[in-house]
Protein backbone atom coordinates (compact mmCIF):
# COMPACT_ATOMS: atom_id res chain seq x y z
CA UNK A 1 0.00 0.00 0.00
CA UNK A 2 1.27 3.52 -0.89
CA UNK A 3 0.98 5.52 2.14
CA UNK A 4 2.91 8.66 0.98
CA UNK A 5 0.36 11.85 1.39
CA UNK A 6 0.37 14.26 -1.39
CA UNK A 7 2.57 17.04 -2.12
CA UNK A 8 1.90 20.28 -0.07
CA UNK A 9 0.65 23.13 -2.14
CA UNK A 10 2.51 26.75 -0.70
CA UNK A 11 0.49 28.68 -2.84
CA UNK A 12 -3.76 28.76 -3.87
CA UNK A 13 -3.96 26.21 -6.21
CA UNK A 14 -6.68 25.99 -8.68
CA UNK A 15 -9.56 25.69 -6.91
CA UNK A 16 -8.10 28.21 -4.66
CA UNK A 17 -7.17 31.14 -7.41
CA UNK A 18 -10.66 33.48 -6.23
CA UNK A 19 -8.02 34.29 -3.85
CA UNK A 20 -5.77 36.33 -6.51
CA UNK A 21 -8.67 37.52 -8.04
CA UNK A 22 -9.49 39.01 -5.24
CA UNK A 23 -6.52 40.93 -4.50
CA UNK A 24 -6.59 42.40 -8.26
CA UNK A 25 -10.12 43.21 -8.61
CA UNK A 26 -9.85 46.62 -6.42
CA UNK A 27 -6.81 47.66 -8.72
CA UNK A 28 -8.67 46.85 -11.73
CA UNK A 29 -11.93 48.70 -11.04
CA UNK A 30 -9.90 51.54 -9.85
CA UNK A 31 -8.40 51.36 -13.16
CA UNK A 32 -11.56 51.11 -14.62
CA UNK A 33 -13.13 54.11 -12.93
CA UNK A 34 -10.27 56.33 -14.09
CA UNK A 35 -8.93 55.10 -17.50
CA UNK A 36 -8.89 58.19 -19.48
CA UNK A 37 -5.92 59.50 -16.83
CA UNK A 38 -4.62 56.70 -16.14
CA UNK A 39 -2.16 54.64 -18.49
CA UNK A 40 -2.64 50.73 -18.12
CA UNK A 41 1.49 50.00 -16.96
CA UNK A 42 0.40 52.18 -13.79
CA UNK A 43 -1.41 49.15 -12.91
CA UNK A 44 1.90 46.72 -13.19
CA UNK A 45 3.49 47.63 -9.82
CA UNK A 46 -0.11 47.66 -7.75
CA UNK A 47 -1.24 44.47 -8.94
CA UNK A 48 1.95 42.56 -8.02
CA UNK A 49 1.90 44.01 -4.67
CA UNK A 50 -2.13 42.77 -4.03
CA UNK A 51 -0.87 39.29 -5.64
CA UNK A 52 2.37 39.36 -3.27
CA UNK A 53 0.29 40.37 -0.09
CA UNK A 54 -2.47 37.66 -0.89
CA UNK A 55 0.05 35.18 -1.39
CA UNK A 56 1.63 36.34 2.17
CA UNK A 57 -1.68 36.25 3.71
CA UNK A 58 -2.77 32.45 2.38
CA UNK A 59 0.98 31.78 3.94
CA UNK A 60 0.79 33.29 7.00
CA UNK A 61 -2.58 31.61 8.07
CA UNK A 62 -1.93 28.28 6.93
CA UNK A 63 -0.89 27.37 10.80
CA UNK A 64 -4.40 28.73 11.66
CA UNK A 65 -6.55 27.27 8.50
CA UNK A 66 -5.23 23.65 7.49
CA UNK A 67 -8.24 23.14 5.76
CA UNK A 68 -7.57 24.87 2.34
CA UNK A 69 -11.22 25.96 1.41
CA UNK A 70 -11.70 27.56 5.27
CA UNK A 71 -8.22 29.24 4.67
CA UNK A 72 -9.86 30.77 1.26
CA UNK A 73 -12.54 32.24 2.74
CA UNK A 74 -10.49 33.49 5.59
CA UNK A 75 -8.31 35.05 3.07
CA UNK A 76 -11.23 36.73 1.15
CA UNK A 77 -12.58 38.26 4.05
CA UNK A 78 -9.30 40.05 5.19
CA UNK A 79 -8.47 41.12 1.75
CA UNK A 80 -12.05 42.65 1.04
CA UNK A 81 -11.56 43.91 4.36
CA UNK A 82 -8.17 45.58 4.29
CA UNK A 83 -8.56 46.93 0.66
CA UNK A 84 -11.87 48.45 1.36
CA UNK A 85 -11.53 49.22 4.69
CA UNK A 86 -12.45 52.88 4.63
CA UNK A 87 -15.78 52.38 2.52
CA UNK A 88 -16.60 50.07 5.06
CA UNK A 89 -16.22 52.05 7.71
CA UNK A 90 -17.72 55.10 6.68
CA UNK A 91 -21.00 53.02 5.50
CA UNK A 92 -20.90 51.56 9.29
CA UNK A 93 -20.05 55.31 10.80
CA UNK A 94 -23.49 56.31 8.58
CA UNK A 95 -25.59 53.83 10.53
CA UNK A 96 -23.94 53.88 13.96
CA UNK A 97 -24.45 57.61 13.56
CA UNK A 98 -27.84 57.08 14.48
CA UNK A 99 -27.53 55.38 17.60
CA UNK A 100 -24.14 57.24 19.04
CA UNK A 101 -23.25 60.00 16.70
CA UNK A 102 -20.34 61.51 19.36
CA UNK A 103 -18.65 57.91 19.32
CA UNK A 104 -19.91 56.82 15.60
CA UNK A 105 -16.18 56.54 14.02
CA UNK A 106 -14.79 54.39 16.92
CA UNK A 107 -17.78 52.02 16.77
CA UNK A 108 -17.83 51.91 13.33
CA UNK A 109 -13.88 50.86 13.45
CA UNK A 110 -15.04 48.40 16.47
CA UNK A 111 -18.25 46.59 14.38
CA UNK A 112 -16.24 46.45 11.16
CA UNK A 113 -13.51 44.43 13.26
CA UNK A 114 -16.48 42.59 14.79
CA UNK A 115 -17.61 41.46 11.33
CA UNK A 116 -14.18 40.32 10.50
CA UNK A 117 -13.42 38.66 13.97
CA UNK A 118 -16.77 36.45 13.69
CA UNK A 119 -16.61 35.57 9.65
CA UNK A 120 -12.78 33.99 10.42
CA UNK A 121 -14.31 32.03 13.60
CA UNK A 122 -16.98 31.11 11.81
CA UNK A 123 -14.86 29.59 8.48
CA UNK A 124 -12.50 28.23 11.26
CA UNK A 125 -15.51 26.43 13.31
CA UNK A 126 -17.69 25.17 10.31
CA UNK A 127 -18.67 21.86 10.55
CA UNK A 128 -18.23 21.05 7.00
CA UNK A 129 -15.50 22.45 4.87
CA UNK A 130 -17.19 25.36 2.91
CA UNK A 131 -16.48 24.01 -0.99
CA UNK A 132 -19.55 25.47 -2.01
CA UNK A 133 -18.47 28.80 -0.82
CA UNK A 134 -15.15 28.89 -2.57
CA UNK A 135 -17.10 28.00 -5.63
CA UNK A 136 -19.60 30.83 -5.35
CA UNK A 137 -16.69 33.61 -3.87
CA UNK A 138 -14.96 32.37 -7.39
CA UNK A 139 -17.81 32.71 -9.31
CA UNK A 140 -18.51 36.32 -8.09
CA UNK A 141 -15.10 37.76 -8.19
CA UNK A 142 -14.55 36.14 -12.21
CA UNK A 143 -18.14 37.99 -13.07
CA UNK A 144 -16.78 41.10 -11.26
CA UNK A 145 -13.47 41.61 -13.50
CA UNK A 146 -15.50 39.95 -16.63
CA UNK A 147 -17.76 43.28 -15.98
CA UNK A 148 -14.75 45.60 -15.50
CA UNK A 149 -12.28 43.95 -18.03
CA UNK A 150 -14.78 43.54 -20.52
CA UNK A 151 -15.78 47.81 -20.46
CA UNK A 152 -12.04 48.30 -20.03
CA UNK A 153 -11.64 46.20 -23.47
CA UNK A 154 -14.46 48.27 -24.91
CA UNK A 155 -12.95 51.63 -23.87
CA UNK A 156 -9.99 50.85 -25.70
CA UNK A 157 -11.14 49.40 -28.52
CA UNK A 158 -13.38 52.61 -29.79
CA UNK A 159 -10.63 54.56 -28.42
CA UNK A 160 -12.73 56.72 -26.09
CA UNK A 161 -12.07 59.95 -25.98
CA UNK A 162 -9.39 60.28 -28.93
CA UNK A 163 -11.49 59.45 -32.10
CA UNK A 164 -13.14 62.98 -31.09
CA UNK A 165 -9.63 64.65 -30.21
CA UNK A 166 -8.24 63.47 -33.53
CA UNK A 167 -11.08 65.16 -35.29
CA UNK A 168 -9.84 68.49 -33.80
CA UNK A 169 -5.74 67.19 -34.71
CA UNK A 170 -6.81 66.83 -38.17
CA UNK A 171 -7.95 69.66 -39.40
CA UNK A 172 -5.58 71.48 -41.47
CA UNK A 173 -6.33 75.00 -41.29
CA UNK A 174 -2.59 76.26 -41.55
CA UNK A 175 -0.65 77.62 -44.73
CA UNK A 176 3.33 77.50 -45.16
CA UNK A 177 4.07 80.53 -43.74
CA UNK A 178 5.46 83.36 -45.93
CA UNK A 179 9.62 83.86 -46.44
CA UNK A 180 8.94 87.37 -44.71
CA UNK A 181 7.67 85.87 -41.69
CA UNK A 182 8.96 87.10 -38.49
CA UNK A 183 9.09 84.16 -36.12
CA UNK A 184 9.66 85.97 -32.63
CA UNK A 185 9.50 83.59 -29.45
CA UNK A 186 6.52 82.80 -28.29
CA UNK A 187 5.71 82.07 -24.18
CA UNK A 188 2.09 80.99 -23.61
CA UNK A 189 1.42 81.11 -19.72
CA UNK A 190 -0.91 79.82 -18.01
CA UNK A 191 -1.60 80.30 -14.18
CA UNK A 192 -4.20 77.97 -12.62
CA UNK A 193 -7.19 79.55 -11.10
CA UNK A 194 -5.60 82.69 -11.32
CA UNK A 195 -9.22 85.24 -10.38
CA UNK A 196 -9.86 87.63 -12.69
CA UNK A 197 -9.63 91.69 -12.02
CA UNK A 198 -13.67 91.51 -11.56
CA UNK A 199 -13.31 88.31 -9.45
CA UNK A 200 -10.68 89.95 -7.12
CA UNK A 201 -12.04 93.08 -6.71
CA UNK A 202 -15.93 91.46 -6.61
CA UNK A 203 -15.17 87.98 -3.87
CA UNK A 204 -11.92 89.65 -2.50
CA UNK A 205 -12.28 93.37 -2.38
CA UNK A 206 -8.96 93.57 -3.81
CA UNK A 207 -7.87 95.77 -6.52
CA UNK A 208 -5.15 94.16 -8.43
CA UNK A 209 -5.47 96.97 -11.45
CA UNK A 210 -1.88 97.58 -10.68
CA UNK A 211 -0.56 94.78 -11.95
CA UNK A 212 -2.38 94.96 -15.19
CA UNK A 213 -0.77 98.85 -14.82
CA UNK A 214 2.55 97.23 -14.79
CA UNK A 215 1.91 94.97 -17.72
CA UNK A 216 0.75 97.25 -19.82
CA UNK A 217 3.59 99.70 -19.12
CA UNK A 218 5.53 97.03 -20.23
CA UNK A 219 3.85 96.88 -23.56
CA UNK A 220 0.70 94.62 -22.88
CA UNK A 221 -3.11 94.30 -24.05
CA UNK A 222 -5.03 93.33 -21.17
CA UNK A 223 -8.32 92.05 -21.95
CA UNK A 224 -11.27 93.14 -20.05
CA UNK A 225 -14.33 90.08 -19.41
CA UNK A 226 -12.35 87.63 -21.18
CA UNK A 227 -13.94 84.14 -20.70
CA UNK A 228 -12.94 80.48 -20.80
CA UNK A 229 -14.78 78.00 -22.39
CA UNK A 230 -14.49 75.62 -19.87
CA UNK A 231 -13.40 75.51 -15.85
CA UNK A 232 -11.29 72.49 -15.56
CA UNK A 233 -7.36 72.79 -16.67
CA UNK A 234 -7.35 69.98 -19.06
CA UNK A 235 -10.37 71.31 -21.19
CA UNK A 236 -9.32 74.72 -21.21
CA UNK A 237 -5.58 74.55 -22.05
CA UNK A 238 -6.81 72.51 -25.20
CA UNK A 239 -9.35 74.99 -26.40
CA UNK A 240 -6.47 77.55 -26.13
CA UNK A 241 -3.90 75.37 -27.98
CA UNK A 242 -6.23 74.47 -30.44
CA UNK A 243 -8.11 77.24 -31.04
CA UNK A 244 -11.63 75.93 -30.38
CA UNK A 245 -13.77 74.49 -27.73
CA UNK A 246 -12.77 71.19 -26.37
CA UNK A 247 -15.66 68.81 -27.74
CA UNK A 248 -17.24 66.99 -24.70
CA UNK A 249 -16.34 63.21 -24.49
CA UNK A 250 -13.06 64.06 -25.83
CA UNK A 251 -9.30 63.34 -24.08
CA UNK A 252 -8.10 66.70 -23.01
CA UNK A 253 -4.80 65.48 -22.16
CA UNK A 254 -4.04 64.27 -25.71
CA UNK A 255 -5.21 67.68 -27.33
CA UNK A 256 -3.20 68.79 -25.19
CA UNK A 257 0.23 66.84 -25.01
CA UNK A 258 -0.35 67.25 -29.57
CA UNK A 259 -2.19 70.18 -30.04
CA UNK A 260 -2.43 72.06 -33.44
CA UNK A 261 -0.63 75.51 -32.09
CA UNK A 262 2.65 73.50 -30.66
CA UNK A 263 2.90 70.99 -34.14
CA UNK A 264 2.65 74.08 -36.32
CA UNK A 265 5.38 76.02 -34.79
CA UNK A 266 7.33 72.91 -34.71
CA UNK A 267 7.15 72.25 -38.55
CA UNK A 268 8.19 75.85 -39.09
CA UNK A 269 11.25 75.68 -37.29
CA UNK A 270 9.84 76.88 -33.50
CA UNK A 271 11.80 74.43 -30.72
CA UNK A 272 9.34 74.03 -28.34
CA UNK A 273 9.63 73.52 -24.48
CA UNK A 274 7.43 73.31 -21.63
CA UNK A 275 7.02 73.63 -17.70
CA UNK A 276 4.71 71.13 -17.08
CA UNK A 277 3.01 70.23 -13.64
CA UNK A 278 3.18 66.76 -12.82
CA UNK A 279 2.96 65.45 -16.37
CA UNK A 280 0.46 67.83 -17.58
CA UNK A 281 1.19 70.11 -20.36
CA UNK A 282 3.85 67.79 -21.28
CA UNK A 283 4.22 68.92 -25.45
CA UNK A 284 4.77 65.47 -27.77
CA UNK A 285 7.11 67.69 -29.56
CA UNK A 286 9.04 69.53 -26.91
CA UNK A 287 12.39 69.40 -27.33
CA UNK A 288 13.22 69.62 -23.60
CA UNK A 289 10.60 69.13 -20.32
CA UNK A 290 11.79 71.74 -17.68
CA UNK A 291 9.74 69.54 -14.92
CA UNK A 292 10.50 69.80 -11.57
CA UNK A 293 12.08 66.57 -10.67
CA UNK A 294 9.76 64.45 -8.02
CA UNK A 295 13.03 62.43 -7.38
CA UNK A 296 13.28 61.22 -3.60
CA UNK A 297 9.26 62.35 -3.20
CA UNK A 298 6.67 60.48 -1.40
CA UNK A 299 5.26 57.15 -3.40
CA UNK A 300 1.86 58.73 -3.36
CA UNK A 301 2.70 61.05 -5.53
CA UNK A 302 1.31 58.72 -8.15
CA UNK A 303 -2.49 59.83 -7.89
CA UNK A 304 -3.31 56.18 -8.91
CA UNK A 305 -1.65 54.65 -5.91
CA UNK A 306 -3.20 57.40 -3.23
CA UNK A 307 -6.20 56.55 -4.56
CA UNK A 308 -5.92 52.91 -3.91
CA UNK A 309 -4.30 53.88 0.35
CA UNK A 310 -7.22 56.42 0.49
CA UNK A 311 -9.94 53.43 0.43
CA UNK A 312 -8.04 51.13 2.56
CA UNK A 313 -7.23 49.68 5.47
CA UNK A 314 -3.78 51.99 5.17
CA UNK A 315 -5.57 55.50 4.43
CA UNK A 316 -4.39 57.19 7.80
CA UNK A 317 -0.91 56.89 6.05
CA UNK A 318 -2.45 58.92 3.18
CA UNK A 319 -3.62 61.15 5.36
CA UNK A 320 -0.86 61.54 7.00
CA UNK A 321 1.40 62.31 4.09
CA UNK A 322 -0.97 64.87 2.72
CA UNK A 323 -0.92 66.70 5.59
CA UNK A 324 3.16 66.31 5.48
CA UNK A 325 4.79 69.71 4.81
CA UNK A 326 7.94 68.48 4.17
CA UNK A 327 6.36 65.97 1.33
CA UNK A 328 3.33 67.36 -0.31
CA UNK A 329 3.14 71.46 -0.05
CA UNK A 330 6.48 72.01 -0.32
CA UNK A 331 7.10 70.08 -3.31
CA UNK A 332 4.25 71.94 -5.50
CA UNK A 333 6.02 75.01 -3.59
CA UNK A 334 9.50 73.98 -4.72
CA UNK A 335 7.85 73.75 -8.75
CA UNK A 336 6.17 77.28 -8.26
CA UNK A 337 9.57 79.08 -7.38
CA UNK A 338 10.98 76.80 -10.28
CA UNK A 339 8.85 77.88 -12.65
CA UNK A 340 9.46 81.73 -12.00
CA UNK A 341 13.43 80.94 -11.58
CA UNK A 342 14.29 78.81 -14.27
CA UNK A 343 11.46 80.75 -16.99
CA UNK A 344 14.18 83.47 -17.75
CA UNK A 345 17.01 81.37 -18.23
CA UNK A 346 14.69 79.41 -20.80
CA UNK A 347 14.89 83.00 -22.57
CA UNK A 348 18.44 83.26 -23.66
CA UNK A 349 18.32 79.89 -25.61
CA UNK A 350 18.71 80.75 -28.89
CA UNK A 351 15.01 81.05 -30.84
CA UNK A 352 12.72 80.90 -32.19
CA UNK A 353 11.32 79.00 -29.92
CA UNK A 354 8.02 78.18 -28.25
CA UNK A 355 7.70 77.88 -24.41
CA UNK A 356 4.31 76.00 -22.78
CA UNK A 357 4.15 76.89 -18.99
CA UNK A 358 1.39 75.37 -16.49
CA UNK A 359 2.25 77.58 -13.10
CA UNK A 360 0.48 75.26 -10.61
CA UNK A 361 -0.89 78.40 -8.69
CA UNK A 362 -2.59 80.76 -7.00
CA UNK A 363 -4.39 77.31 -7.58
CA UNK A 364 -4.97 75.49 -3.75
CA UNK A 365 -2.82 74.61 -1.78
CA UNK A 366 -2.14 77.60 -0.34
CA UNK A 367 1.87 78.14 0.26
CA UNK A 368 2.52 81.50 0.12
CA UNK A 369 1.72 84.91 1.90
CA UNK A 370 1.68 87.84 0.20
CA UNK A 371 5.54 88.05 0.54
CA UNK A 372 6.47 84.90 -0.28
CA UNK A 373 7.03 83.28 3.53
CA UNK A 374 5.33 79.68 4.00
CA UNK A 375 1.42 79.38 5.24
CA UNK A 376 1.17 76.74 7.92
CA UNK A 377 -0.26 73.48 6.48
CA UNK A 378 -2.94 73.34 8.63
CA UNK A 379 -4.17 76.21 6.26
CA UNK A 380 -3.01 75.09 3.12
CA UNK A 381 -6.72 73.95 1.53
CA UNK A 382 -8.45 77.08 4.13
CA UNK A 383 -11.39 78.44 2.33
CA UNK A 384 -12.94 79.10 5.45
CA UNK A 385 -11.02 82.61 5.45
CA UNK A 386 -10.69 84.34 1.90
CA UNK A 387 -6.90 85.73 2.68
CA UNK A 388 -5.04 81.87 2.31
CA UNK A 389 -6.15 82.37 -1.59
CA UNK A 390 -5.77 86.29 -1.39
CA UNK A 391 -2.39 86.86 -0.38
CA UNK A 392 -0.98 83.52 -3.02
CA UNK A 393 -3.10 85.40 -5.63
CA UNK A 394 -1.04 88.49 -4.58
CA UNK A 395 2.30 86.84 -4.51
CA UNK A 396 2.02 84.92 -7.69
CA UNK A 397 0.99 88.61 -9.34
CA UNK A 398 4.16 90.26 -8.19
CA UNK A 399 6.49 87.52 -8.91
CA UNK A 400 5.24 86.76 -12.41
CA UNK A 401 5.39 89.79 -13.64
CA UNK A 402 8.98 90.15 -12.64
CA UNK A 403 9.32 87.13 -14.30
CA UNK A 404 8.23 88.78 -17.54
CA UNK A 405 10.55 91.16 -16.80
CA UNK A 406 12.96 89.25 -16.57
CA UNK A 407 12.30 87.51 -19.97
CA UNK A 408 11.86 90.45 -21.94
CA UNK A 409 15.29 91.39 -20.39
CA UNK A 410 16.83 88.44 -21.77
CA UNK A 411 15.61 88.00 -25.13
CA UNK A 412 17.52 89.00 -27.96
CA UNK A 413 14.09 90.37 -29.67
CA UNK A 414 10.94 91.25 -28.19
CA UNK A 415 9.49 88.10 -27.46
CA UNK A 416 5.16 87.05 -27.52
CA UNK A 417 3.57 86.51 -24.58
CA UNK A 418 0.40 85.19 -23.47
CA UNK A 419 -0.77 85.11 -19.53
CA UNK A 420 -3.92 83.97 -18.71
CA UNK A 421 -6.20 82.02 -16.15
CA UNK A 422 -6.52 78.54 -17.61
CA UNK A 423 -10.57 79.00 -15.40
CA UNK A 424 -11.36 81.44 -13.24
CA UNK A 425 -11.54 81.48 -9.43
CA UNK A 426 -13.64 78.31 -8.37
CA UNK A 427 -13.58 78.76 -4.73
CA UNK A 428 -13.76 75.21 -2.91
CA UNK A 429 -14.31 72.34 -4.83
CA UNK A 430 -14.30 70.12 -1.68
CA UNK A 431 -15.95 69.29 0.91
CA UNK A 432 -16.36 71.15 3.37
CA UNK A 433 -17.79 74.23 0.96
CA UNK A 434 -16.77 77.22 2.70
CA UNK A 435 -16.81 79.50 -0.39
CA UNK A 436 -18.97 78.37 -3.10
CA UNK A 437 -19.40 80.58 -6.49
CA UNK A 438 -21.51 80.37 -9.37
CA UNK A 439 -20.82 78.65 -12.36
CA UNK A 440 -20.33 82.16 -14.16
CA UNK A 441 -17.61 83.21 -11.47
CA UNK A 442 -15.48 80.08 -12.89
CA UNK A 443 -15.25 81.13 -16.51
CA UNK A 444 -13.93 84.81 -15.79
CA UNK A 445 -10.17 85.02 -16.37
CA UNK A 446 -7.34 87.09 -16.47
CA UNK A 447 -5.85 87.55 -20.04
CA UNK A 448 -3.21 89.72 -21.30
CA UNK A 449 -1.12 89.64 -24.22
CA UNK A 450 2.14 91.09 -25.44
CA UNK A 451 2.25 91.33 -29.73
CA UNK A 452 5.89 93.57 -30.55
CA UNK A 453 4.56 95.27 -33.77
CA UNK A 454 0.91 93.74 -33.83
CA UNK A 455 -1.63 96.68 -34.04
CA UNK A 456 -3.58 95.90 -30.81
CA UNK A 457 -6.25 98.31 -31.26
CA UNK A 458 -9.09 96.92 -33.05
CA UNK A 459 -8.66 93.54 -30.55
CA UNK A 460 -12.22 92.90 -28.81
CA UNK A 461 -11.97 94.06 -25.15
CA UNK A 462 -13.24 90.82 -24.31
CA UNK A 463 -11.17 88.82 -26.27
CA UNK A 464 -11.96 84.76 -26.65
CA UNK A 465 -8.84 82.44 -25.18
CA UNK A 466 -9.70 80.78 -28.94
CA UNK A 467 -8.63 83.81 -30.55
CA UNK A 468 -5.63 84.14 -28.77
CA UNK A 469 -3.15 82.15 -31.50
CA UNK A 470 -5.31 82.83 -34.12
CA UNK A 471 -3.72 86.09 -33.84
CA UNK A 472 -0.33 85.21 -33.14
CA UNK A 473 -0.25 83.21 -36.01
CA UNK A 474 -2.35 85.91 -38.12
CA UNK A 475 0.39 88.81 -37.43
CA UNK A 476 3.55 86.92 -37.22
CA UNK A 477 3.43 83.59 -39.56
CA UNK A 478 1.25 84.89 -42.27
CA UNK A 479 -1.94 82.46 -41.69
CA UNK A 480 -5.53 83.77 -42.21
CA UNK A 481 -7.13 82.10 -39.77
CA UNK A 482 -10.98 84.02 -38.79
CA UNK A 483 -11.61 84.84 -35.36
CA UNK A 484 -14.69 82.92 -33.58
CA UNK A 485 -15.41 85.12 -30.64
CA UNK A 486 -16.53 81.90 -28.02
CA UNK A 487 -18.78 82.08 -24.76
CA UNK A 488 -18.49 79.52 -21.96
CA UNK A 489 -19.85 75.88 -23.42
CA UNK A 490 -21.02 75.30 -19.71
CA UNK A 491 -19.46 73.29 -16.87
CA UNK A 492 -17.20 70.79 -16.77
CA UNK A 493 -16.88 70.37 -13.04
CA UNK A 494 -20.60 69.05 -12.91
CA UNK A 495 -19.35 65.80 -15.24
CA UNK A 496 -16.15 65.36 -13.34
CA UNK A 497 -15.69 63.27 -9.89
CA UNK A 498 -12.30 63.79 -7.90
CA UNK A 499 -11.18 65.97 -9.68
CA UNK A 500 -9.13 69.17 -8.38
CA UNK A 501 -7.84 70.63 -12.06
Amino acid sequence: MNDAKPPRRLLPCRRHLHVLLFAVYPVVLLYQQNMGEVAPARTIGPMLVALAAAAGLWLLLAPVFSDRDRRGVAVVAVLVTAFYYRLLQGALADVTALLAPAAAPLLAHLSLLALLAATLVAAGRARRAPAGLNRLLGLVVCALLAWSLGAIALHHARGAGRRPAQRVLSMAEFRPPPATASRPDIYCIFLDEFASLESARDLFGYDNTPFAGRLRRAGFFVARGSRSLHDLTGPAMASVLNMEATPTGSDPALLVRENKVARFLSENGYAVYDFPYRGFAVQKMAREHFAHTLAGESLLFDDFIKALFDMSVLYPFSEKWQKDEGRYLSFIRRHVLYVLDELPEVARRPGPKFVLVHLYSPHAPFLFDRDGGPVPAEHSLDYSQRRYYLEQYQFVSRRIAETVEKVLAASAAPPVIVLQSDHGYRGSFRKPLHHVVSAEEKHKIFLALLLPGCDTSRLEPALSPVDVFRIILNCYLGQRLPLHPARTSGSDSENVRNSNH
